[in-house]
């Protein structure tokens, strides 16, 4: 076992997996999660999901030793390789099997939202972090200058996102909602930095005071955890937008994500086997996740029954993912190295 490795940072992701299988798992706007208050309960939940996987992101990246252009650039490639290399092998076979040339609608469908027939919607994270790896240099140059610039940058951009949920009450969601989620560069800026305070070793004191109080705040965590739930739900019918993705702003999501984080990363889980057979598969499992929904929700009792979707897709998920990853050359595709 690899004692280096913090597998509660590993826990969480493996969560936040599970998580966003929750999200496209239970539709918000189908009746049997709109009119059943655990479906819908359970599908705000999933609301951590993005923030954490930016956050975990942040928290490695943002605190090494120094970043340059040609590592972000390489890291870039492998994360080119994996986009490509799936929306290639699926237009290829649509084209074999029904003679429809797909290619440059995935293209598009993986960047933007909406695309109609598009199979890669989930795939616009990878761009996303694509531009988290060309702005992270010059984020680690400021850490490195000065951790108080860190700091005021961090708060700008914590003040612009709750400024941007106010203004969701005040009628302007159509800003929010006709702007690609690649493009919601506030939000995803946001989480990097904010994993990478919570990663940074001036954090220690903070992280400390937490582990003396663990309990406490664990309490508080699922408090407000539970409370971001109960608001997320009434906030639908407030500004009429009943998606997760109009919470991300939302100050109690942005408490739970820092303090999860934070957590998460003094936690010592004694799962360490579990964790180290399932972390290698996360990536995998992100880019199956959509596909094998798709496919098990044309059985019947799924429309009755969404949330069985999640354990189901998850296990099918990591079964393809670990058979997949022993095949040379197919394993490329499953991890970004």
């Amino acid at each position: 076992m690899n004692r280096k490795r913090n597998y509660g940072i590993d826990l969480i992701k493996i969560i936040a997996c599970i998580l966003v299988i929750t999200l496209h798992s239970l539709d918000p706007m189908m009746p049997v999660v709109r009119n059943n208050m655990f479906n819908a309960a359970l599908y705000y939940a999933g609301t951590m999901a993005i923030p954490i996987f930016f956050m975990a992101s942040g928290y490695f990246m943002l605190n090494k030793s120094t970043i340059s252009y040609a590592y972000s650039l390489k890291r870039i490639k492998n994360i080119l390789i994996i986009v490509i290399g799936w929306i290639l092998l699926y237009s290829a076979a649509v084209l074999v099997l029904k003679s429809k040339f797909e290619l440059l609608n995935q293209v598009k469908g993986s960047f933007l939202t909406g695309v109609s027939e598009s199979h890669f919607y989930h795939f616009w994270f990878f761009w996303s972090l694509i531009i988290m790896l060309l702005i992270a240099p010059i984020i680690v140059k400021i850490l490195q200058r000065s951790f108080k610039y860190y700091l005021v940058l961090t708060v700008v951009f914590t003040l612009i996102c709750l400024a941007q949920d106010i203004s969701l009450h005040f009628g302007y969601t159509y800003i929010m909602k006709d702007t690609p989620q690649v493009l919601r560069l506030n939000i995803w800026i946001e989480y990097y930095l904010l994993g990478g305070l919570v990663g940074n070793t001036h954090f220690n004191k903070i992280k400390y005071f937490v582990k003396q109080h663990y309990l406490l705040f664990s309490l508080i965590d699922i408090v407000l955890y539970v409370v971001m739930i109960i608001y997320s739900i009434w906030n639908a019918h407030i500004i009429g937008w009943a998606y997760a993705e109009a919470n991300y702003n939302n100050i109690l999501v942005i408490l739970v994500a820092i303090i999860s984080m934070t957590l998460f990363s003094i936690a010592n889980p004694k799962l360490d086997r579990i964790i180290e057979f399932v972390i290698p598969a996360t990536m995998g499992i992100y880019i199956l996740q959509s596909f094998v929904i798709g496919i098990v929700e044309k059985n019947s009792i799924f429309s009755t029954y969404p949330v069985v979707v999640i354990p189901v897709a998850f296990i099918l998920c990591l079964i393809i993912v670990k058979f997949c990853k022993r095949i040379p050359f197919v394993e490329i595709l499953f991890s970004l190295k």
